[in-house]
């Protein structure tokens, strides 16, 4: 026997051939053949979509939400000159019945919900379909019939846990207290969440997009954090209102990696939201920031309401900071494959958290990131040379533009040659890169680190280092004559002193050549030295066992040593 949730299914499949036939007709009789060109376009951020085919195949390939959208899409265009207001409202009241019914799970739709969606389905058909209308008719009567013994019991979901913070209970402000209402719906899904050691299992529940707001902790976002902090002041974010801080921190976001995003967005419309977020009782997003700024991209562009899937943690960012960015790490880094971080916001983060806060030691934040403390340090030891760049540009702590820069990689391969080097020489070596990234003076980051390693293997590096130290102290005079504030400050100084950049890599040219020649001078002797320990190597108790034919080979290769050394000599 069919339940209310079934009725309002099979309706749906009564009144799909209807309305898709009914939108073919009106959108080919107003584009001509190249109606389908306008159904690809009007639904171009839908994956799902036939490229061609017959009439008959591209009708029946429209699902009901596509429908829907086109004849929302194409309102003014096509359909307000044929269908009366009603129908438009219709169609979006179906719409939210048709997502309502997508993310049920075990539950069924309340009596009156079920009566609602098969008679708007009635009014829309007799507009568009009279003769479907009576067949749509009749499903709605059953339903009817059914009301006066039909008892729908609600499924509640799994319980919340109580509050894990050292705080209490969230009393005002929780998201939990609107459980029930249109800002937070509970639905049948969970997700198992490790917090404080603790593995809990949470319910799910979709929460109103307006009723959330960005994790401006999040690491993913670090440098261009402080890049608007340098603009308009540490505690610009803290006085905005909700929305438009969303929008700032949404902007980050997506600038970050626009190609994830899109992607993420485009899988998000075809499928929906696959992975719940973790969200704190005051609607901060603990995990999900990405998933959050796809579903608030699509609201802009779709009348239909948009939710954010997501299990509440009664926790407080300020008195369970620590254990809240634990499992931030441990999501983001540790449970799955790592996210797409930019390095230099990773190493940022990581320096931030373990040196400048003390929230997390090595140890803590090894663990929780899945990787080795030896890793960790490692890459705090790359944020501390990205910290020394900055002080030494004048701009501490403006990670954004190191990001800019782009020097993670530099310094990360410059850290073997740092360790070979005595104090003094480490500190001229980190100096060298700083000029010559700051002043642009190497087109390939990889050669220019390369070759330094060369020089110093080879005990060569003493005049490049002394040389490039009498460039870097008229770098310094100049640039101390300016006042710093910016990423532009720091570009108009080395557009303007591009004759220091060229002394730079002309530092390096001649360092490289004077090396090479020197090896070329060296070679003869060291060639000669091989010849004599190979030389040395032969055993003359051997010669007595050769056959005569044997030692006459070696009669002859001593003949042509001797020659060799002859006339060697005569060039000494």
């Amino acid at each position: 026997m069919l339940d209310n949730c079934g009725f309002v299914q099979r309706g749906f499949r009564i009144l799909l051939p209807s309305l898709s036939g009914y939108i073919g007709q009106e959108l080919s009789r107003t584009y001509g053949e190249n109606w389908w060109d306008e159904v690809l376009q009007t639904l171009d951020d839908q994956g799902n979509l036939l490229t061609g085919g017959d009439y008959g195949e591209l009708v029946d390939s429209l699902d009901i939400a596509n429908c829907i959208r086109l004849i929302n899409r194409k309102w003014n265009d096509v359909f307000k000159w044929h269908l009366s207001p009603d129908c438009r409202s219709w169609v979006n009241e179906l719409m939210g019945v048709r997502n309502i019914v997508a993310h049920l799970g075990a539950q069924d739709l309340e009596q009156p919900m079920a009566e609602r969606a098969l008679n708007t389905m009635v009014l829309l058909c007799r507009q568009i379909d009279p003769d479907s209308a009576d067949e749509l008719r009749g499903v709605y009567q059953s339903v009817r019939a059914r009301a006066a013994d039909n008892i729908v019991k609600k499924f509640i979901g799994l319980a919340q846990p109580e509050s894990a913070s050292v705080r209490g209970e969230l009393t005002e402000g929780s998201l939990l207290k609107l459980i029930g209402t249109d800002v937070v719906k509970r639905t049948t899904l969970t997700r198992k969440v490790t917090y404080a050691g603790k593995t809990v299992v949470y319910p799910v529940y979709r929460v109103r997009l307006d009723a959330l707001y960005y994790n401006d902790q999040n690491d993913r976002i670090a440098t261009w954090i402080t890049r608007y902090e340098t603009d308009n002041g540490r505690e610009a974010l803290t006085d905005l209102n909700r929305e438009t801080y969303n929008c700032i921190i949404e902007n980050f976001i997506v600038e970050s990696n626009q190609e994830a995003i899109l992607r993420t967005q485009k899988n998000i419309a075809i499928v929906g939201q696959r992975e719940p977020g973790v969200t704190l009782a005051d609607g901060r997003i603990v995990d999900g920031n990405r998933r959050y700024t796809c579903l608030r991209r699509l609201q802009r562009e779709n009348p239909e309401p948009q939710y954010f899937e997501t299990v509440i943690m009664d926790v407080d960012i300020q008195a369970d900071r620590k254990q809240i960015k634990l499992l931030e790490l441990a999501i983001q880094h540790g449970e799955e494959k790592k996210v797409d971080y930019d390095l230099i916001d990773y190493a940022v983060g990581t320096y931030r958290d373990v040196i400048q806060t003390k929230l997390l030691s090595v140890e803590e934040y090894a663990a929780s990131t899945n990787e080795s403390a030896a890793d960790v340090r490692k890459r705090i030891e790359i944020a501390g040379i990205i910290s020394e760049f900055l002080e030494y540009l004048r701009v501490p702590e403006q990670y954004h533009i190191a990001r800019e820069f782009q020097v993670y990689g530099l310094f990360q391969e410059m850290l073997p040659s740092l360790k070979q080097l005595n104090e003094p020489d480490k500190q001229q070596l980190k100096l060298i890169a700083f000029n010559n990234a700051m002043m642009h003076a190497m087109p390939d980051q990889r050669k220019f680190i390369r070759d330094i390693k060369n020089l110093i293997k080879h005990d060569a590096y003493a005049g490049y280092f002394e040389n490039q130290e009498k460039i870097g102290q008229q770098i310094q005079e100049e640039y101390a004559a300016l006042k710093i504030r910016n990423k532009s400050d720091i570009d108009r100084f080395v557009e303007s002193h591009s004759d220091l950049a060229e002394e730079l890599q002309r530092s390096m040219d001649q360092a490289l050549y004077k090396f090479r020649a020197h090896q070329l001078k060296a070679k003869p002797a060291e060639n000669l030295s091989k010849s004599i320990t190979l030389m040395l190597e032969v055993d003359p108790r051997q010669f007595d066992k050769m056959s005569l034919e044997e030692k006459e080979i070696v009669k002859s290769h001593l003949d042509e040593i001797a020659k060799l050394v002859e006339g060697f000599r005569k060039f000494i």
